[in-house]
């Protein structure tokens, strides 16, 4: 074995360690971006891989962790050290435990929420405990009435239980009275200063005026006409009288409660003082009886510092934390805010584009709704930067459609093959290679096929053909680049020659094919194709949203039945 080969090999074997089983466009990238010096030889090495990953995805999961680990021990360090499915947690009672999913409806949810919801969700049934959707929805400007649905809709479609649901917005009274004790307590104070005079302030760890002059009285006056709506927004607010010489640049006065004459979505104009995130999100642990909470490492510990004073403050005992670090699709954006703004730009097409990691990108694409638990139980629950491999994805999902999906035929860039010797023939095929409960198909060939425009290398004079569960031919002229004539010679199908895909009745069928937004940290802009191609007439019988098989193609969902059929790909 070459160099060359054992790279395709080595990293096969690693990806189908990692991911359950080795992707072919997945790990081809991997290699080109790795080892340029093989970039060269792409042409003849694409072709190869396909052999190496066809043959390691054949070998048991033993088999290829025992390879992996004695050849490769390197690529396992992190799985074995680090890698933790569900912890178990400290101070948890079974049939106590509390969990939540607190979603902000400021956008519709994406990839690495719903992992987040499914690792509550997991141990919410590890400690048979209870879950809380709690959207926080005190920030009036960002939320829409849209983004509450979408939330609700993709916990459902993943299956994961809800036992109690509550907005953060129907607790404003509550958040008023916490705000009075802690002035009553000279714990906060009404600061009207200018935000960029108090932010330099803050940054140089001082107090401003508003903190060393107002007394007690002062405040509670001025937090009075803040709620009789006597302020604009912006020229007063809350703070915390925290530590200005923290280190912790959190704790340094933070603000509170601001005002915003933004109408609500759901509450309207009803309230115009709206807590900050670390001041509502304590509150609502203790009024939903919150027990531990589970986020993404990127929240920080000084953001958790500030929400254990203003608990302490409010004799509010807190959760117990557990900190993981967020998940990453390579090839796609998983932060909201980022997603938000290619979505605004234009850059894709909606929230549901397909190449997006969202909720309504990855459903409507055919993503199964099992797959992000399994994804969790996978890769575990680890400190360390998660990367997750869009090829993990396809392979759980695989595993998933493959036994219930319909096998069918495709050819695209078709080629026209005239037969100088036609016969009729009416064919009965298994929908499925294994699954015979799926039934059979009819076909009916007269004098014509089509082939794959990828095969034409194959279509040479005198060569004899395999036509998958058909017959043998043997190709006899080009008329055309796109048109051969051929005989058909011998119904006995030749085990030792290549065996073809091919058309008969076709019916036009036009597939998006998406590929990874993202190469090299810049906009791909070749990530959303188009291909165009002949499938069996079969086909047209199919019902909107059902996944079939391409052969040799891939799976693919039917979205739209007109003159022709449009799909969009799946994976392979």
């Amino acid at each position: 074995m070459n160099n060359a080969d054992e790279i395709l090999y080595k990293e096969a074997l690693i990806n189908a360690f990692k991911y359950g089983s080795a992707e072919v466009k997945i790990v081809f990238k991997k290699i080109m971006a790795n080892y340029p010096n093989l970039r060269e030889k792409s042409k003849e090495l694409y072709p190869k891989l396909e052999k190496i990953i066809k043959e390691v995805n054949s070998f048991s999961e033993e088999k290829i962790t025992e390879i992996v680990e004695s050849k490769y021990p390197e690529e396992i360090i992190f799985e074995k050290k680090e890698r933790v499915v569900l912890p178990d947690l400290p101070n948890a009672v079974e049939g106590k435990v509390v969990v939540r999913y607190p979603p902000e409806p400021s956008k519709h949810p994406h990839i690495g929420q719903m992992l987040s919801f499914c690792i509550n969700h997991l141990i919410a049934e590890k400690y048979k405990g209870r879950r809380v959707l709690r959207f926080d929805d005190t920030n009036p400007e960002r939320i829409k009435k849209e983004f509450y649905e979408g939330f609700r809709e993709a916990i459902s479609w993943m299956e994961l239980k809800i036992d109690q649901e509550v907005l953060a917005s129907n607790y404003m009274g509550t958040y008023y009275q916490k705000a009075e004790k802690l002035i009553k307590n000279n714990d906060a104070f009404v600061c009207s200063c200018k935000r960029e005079a108090f932010s330099k302030l803050r940054a140089e760890g001082k107090p401003c005026q508003c903190n060393l002059n107002h007394s007690t009285e002062r405040n509670m006056e001025l937090f009075e006409k803040m709620l009789e709506g006597e302020f604009s927004s912006g020229e007063a607010v809350l703070r915390l009288r925290g530590d200005m010489q923290s280190d912790n640049s959190a704790l340094r006065d933070p603000v509170l409660l601001r005002i915003s004459k933004f109408p609500h979505a759901i509450q309207g104009d009803k309230f115009h003082i709206w807590p900050m995130y670390d001041f509502e999100s304590p509150i609502m642990e203790e009024i939903t009886g919150v027990t531990h909470i589970f986020r993404s490492i990127e929240f920080g510990k000084m953001r958790e510092e500030l929400q254990s004073l203003i608990s302490k403050k409010l004799n509010i005992i807190p959760p117990e934390f557990y900190e993981y670090s967020r998940f990453n699709i390579i090839g796609a954006p998983t932060q909201g805010r980022i997603i938000r703004e290619l979505v605004e730009e234009g850059v894709v097409k909606g929230w549901d584009d397909y190449r997006l990691v969202t909720y309504q990108a990855l459903k409507k694409r055919g993503i199964q709704p099992q797959v992000f638990s399994e994804i969790v139980e996978r890769v575990g629950i680890t400190k360390s930067t998660t990367n997750i491999d869009w090829s993990l994805i396809f392979s759980i999902n695989r595993k998933i459609i493959e036994p219930i999906s319909k096998h069918y035929f495709f050819v695209d860039e078709p080629i026209e093959i005239v037969l100088l010797n036609p016969k009729s023939v009416e064919l009965e095929i298994p929908l499925h290679p294994y699954n015979q409960d799926l039934g059979k198909r009819k076909v009916k060939v007269n004098n014509t096929l089509y082939l794959s425009g990828t095969d034409k290398n194959l279509l040479r004079k005198d060569e004899i053909l395999r036509m998958k569960d058909l017959y043998n031919i043997r190709i006899t002229k080009k008329i055309t680049e796109e048109k051969y004539e051929a005989e058909i010679c011998g119904e006995e199908l030749l085990p030792k020659i290549p065996r073809l895909q091919w058309v008969s009745e076709p019916v036009e069928i036009e597939i998006v094919k998406p590929e990874m937004l993202y190469l090299n940290n810049r906009i791909n802009k070749d990530s959303l194709g188009y291909i165009t191609g002949f499938g069996e007439k079969s086909i047209s019988s199919l019902k909107i949203g059902e996944i079939v098989q391409l052969e040799r193609f891939g799976y693919t969902k039917v979205n739209k039945k007109n003159d022709n059929i449009k799909m969009n790909y799946i994976h392979g």
